[in-house]
């Protein structure tokens, strides 16, 4: 039983530091992003509104 879980040691090692690697990757982008909010970015689209 103990040799069986010992090979699948890999595998769970794999799945942790892909798991990690992807939280920290997004957790990057968040905190490094470039927040530039333009009011005519964020206001709301109206259809015929003149320009």
């Amino acid at each position: 039983m103990e040799e069986m879980l010992r090979e699948y040691l890999p595998i769970l090692v794999f799945l942790v530091v892909a798991t990690g690697l992807g939280i920290v990757l997004i957790l990057a982008a968040v905190v490094l992003a470039v927040r530039n909010p333009d009011p005519e970015k964020v206001s709301a689209y109206e259809c015929g509104f003149n320009a």
